[in-house]
């Protein structure tokens, strides 16, 4: 099973700097709840050039936080909704809002090791 977060990627994504992906892994996590509503509401009001929006910027965000789970299902639901493509859009939602809520879930105790 893939790791929700792998510490030591995230240090070499940072450069070799074990401070700065802990703080960036931390931003992250702090910023989940409020990605994970933006999402929900913007699926549930068929507004999807906002999910569209917070589905890129999560994308970004993991892109130095090395959240494999997260950022894969994150990247196939970011070219579904380039490519428009919405008969896998409730699954893919889906994975996405899981895959939050287990790193929400399990984050706090990575936070807590010694990077």
């Amino acid at each position: 099973m893939t790791k929700v977060l792998d510490i030591e990627q995230s240090i070499t994504a940072a450069n070799g700097n074990a401070k700065l992906a802990k703080d960036l892994f931390v931003m992250l996590l702090d910023d989940l709840n409020s990605r994970l509503n933006q999402i929900e509401s913007s699926f549930k009001s068929n507004d999807l050039e906002s999910l569209a929006e917070h589905i890129h910027k999560l994308y970004g965000a993991t892109a130095y936080c090395i959240v494999p789970r997260l950022r894969n299902s994150v990247e196939v639901l970011d070219h579904v909704l380039k490519e428009k493509n919405q008969p896998q859009l409730n699954e893919l939602v889906e994975n996405v809002t899981n895959e939050i809520k287990q790193l929400i879930q399990e984050g706090q105790s990575y936070t807590k090791k010694v990077w």
